[in-house]
C-alpha cells in the first residue's frame, strides 16, 4: 500500500464510520500527514488516526491532534468574520450570494473539518465598486485584476474573495465552456430576506460540480475536492433534476471529466469499481494538492490547443510564455498596470524581474515542460 492510499482508506473510515487498519508497515505516518496537510484532509484523517491501536509517535499524533484543533478555531474565526462581512454588506444595501465552502461544509457530519482557505461571495456586477469601498472602510487591503472580481485581505482576518458571477474569464483559463453552462447567480437563487441569496438545489449542484471539474481541467484538484464530490453526491443525487444536468454537462462537453471524477469518488469513497482508467486522474489529484500543479496546468492547456486544431501548438504556447500579453503581465506584476506600460515595457520589467529573483531555472523547467506536454 502507498502513502497515499493510506490517506484515502483514513478518509474512508471517517466517511463510512467504519474502523481503519493498522498502519501497513511500508506506510510512512509522517508522509500520510503531510500529504494530509497539502490536501487540507489531514484534520479529517486524524478521526480515524485516534482509532488506532498503534498510533504514531508522540510527537507526531500531538501535532496532528493539534491540526485537528485549530480546525475548529479556524471554523469559528471564519464564521465570525463572514457574519461581520455579510452583516456590513447587507447595511449598505449590497445583497449577497454564497455557494461555495460555507454552503458545502454544511453537508459534512461535522462542517467545522471541511477546511476553507477563504470566503467567496457573490455581489451584483453593478456593486463591485460599492463592495469594494465598503471592505476597504472595513480595513481590508483590496487586489483587482479585473472589473469582474477581487480579493481582500486584512490582517487576523479570512481572505475574501468577491465575484460578480460563476465563472470570470482569467488568460489562457478558457472559461468560455463553464460561462456558457452557468451564469447569472442571482437569476437561480432564492431569499428569504431579500440580501442572503442561496442557489436553488439544481443550480448549487451544477455550479459545485463545474467548479470541481474546472480546477481538474485547469491545474488539478486535490483529494478535498473529490471527498466534496461525495457528499455534493450523497446530498443531491436524488433531489435534483437529473435530466436538467445531464443535459447542461452533454451540451457543454464535460462528460468524460465528470465520468472520471464520479468513478474516481466511487472508487475510494464508495468502495465501488469502475472500467475507466483512473490512473492518469490519480496522479493528478494526489500530484495537485488543494491549489493545482503548473506541470499538470501546462499539460492541459497544450492538450486543449492541440484538440482545437491548433498547429505547432508547443512552439506557440513557449512563445505566449515568453512573451505574453500586457494583461497577463499586469495580473503577475500589478506595478506594470499602475505605470500604464506598454507591452514591450511589460516584457522588459519581466524579463529583469526574473534576473533580480534568479529563476531562470525555473522558466526553463516550465519551457521543458511545455515542449514534452502530451
Amino acid at each position: 500500500m502507498k502513502d497515499y492510499e493510506y490517506l484515502i482508506h483514513l478518509l474512508y473510515c471517517y466517511v463510512n464510520n467504519s474502523a481503519p487498519i493498522e498502519k501497513p508497515g511500508e506506510v510512512s505516518f509522517e508522509n500520510v500527514y503531510n500529504l494530509g496537510k497539502v490536501h487540507e484532509v489531514a484534520d479529517i484523517a486524524y478521526t480515524s488516526v485516534e482509532k488506532l491501536n498503534n498510533k504514531p509517535n508522540e510527537e507526531l499524533l500531538n501535532e496532528w491532534k493539534l491540526s485537528y484543533y485549530f480546525a475548529a478555531q479556524r471554523d469559528i474565526r471564519q464564521t465570525m468574520d463572514r457574519e461581520n462581512v455579510l452583516g456590513v454588506l447587507h447595511s449598505n444595501n449590497i445583497r449577497t450570494l454564497e455557494a461555495q465552502g460555507t454552503v458545502t461544509k454544511k453537508l459534512y457530519p461535522e462542517p467545522f473539518l471541511r477546511l476553507m482557505t477563504d470566503i467567496d461571495i457573490v455581489v451584483d456586477f453593478d456593486n463591485i465598486k460599492k463592495t469594494r469601498a465598503v471592505l476597504e472602510n472595513m480595513g481590508y487591503a483590496v487586489t483587482q485584476h479585473q472589473e469582474l472580481e477581487f480579493f481582500a485581505v486584512k490582517e487576523n482576518a479570512t481572505e475574501l474573495d468577491i465575484h460578480s458571477d460563476f465563472f470570470t474569464e482569467y488568460m489562457y483559463n478558457r472559461q468560455e465552456r463553464y460561462h456558457s453552462a452557468i451564469s447569472a447567480p442571482f437569476e437561480h437563487a432564492y431569499s428569504d430576506d431579500g440580501m442572503t441569496y442561496f442557489l436553488t438545489d439544481d443550480y448549487f449542484y451544477l455550479y459545485s460540480v463545474l467548479h470541481i471539474i474546472k480546477h481538474f481541467e485547469t491545474a488539478g484538484c486535490g483529494i478535498r475536492r473529490i471527498l466534496d464530490l461525495y457528499y455534493l453526491k450523497s446530498a443531491f443525487e436524488n433531489e435534483i433534476n437529473l435530466e436538467f444536468f445531464n443535459e447542461v454537462i452533454d451540451k457543454n462537453d464535460f462528460r468524460n471529466s465528470y465520468d472520471t471524477l464520479i468513478a474516481l469518488e466511487g472508487v475510494w469513497f464508495e468502495n465501488r469499481e469502475t472500467d475507466i482508467n483512473l490512473d492518469e486522474a490519480i496522479s493528478d489529484v494526489i500530484s495537485s494538492g488543494n491549489h493545482g500543479n503548473e506541470d499538470v496546468f501546462t499539460r492541459n492547456n497544450v492538450r486543449k490547443d492541440v484538440e482545437s486544431g491548433m498547429h505547432f501548438a508547443r512552439i506557440k504556447r513557449v512563445i505566449s510564455f515568453v512573451f505574453p500579453e500586457k494583461e497577463y503581465v499586469y495580473i503577475g506584476y500589478p506595478v506594470c498596470k499602475e505605470r500604464g506600460y506598454s507591452t514591450v515595457m511589460c516584457w522588459l520589467y519581466r524579463f529583469f524581474a526574473t534576473i533580480k529573483k534568479f529563476s531562470f531555472s525555473h522558466a526553463l523547467s516550465h519551457i521543458k515542460q511545455i515542449l514534452k506536454s502530451k
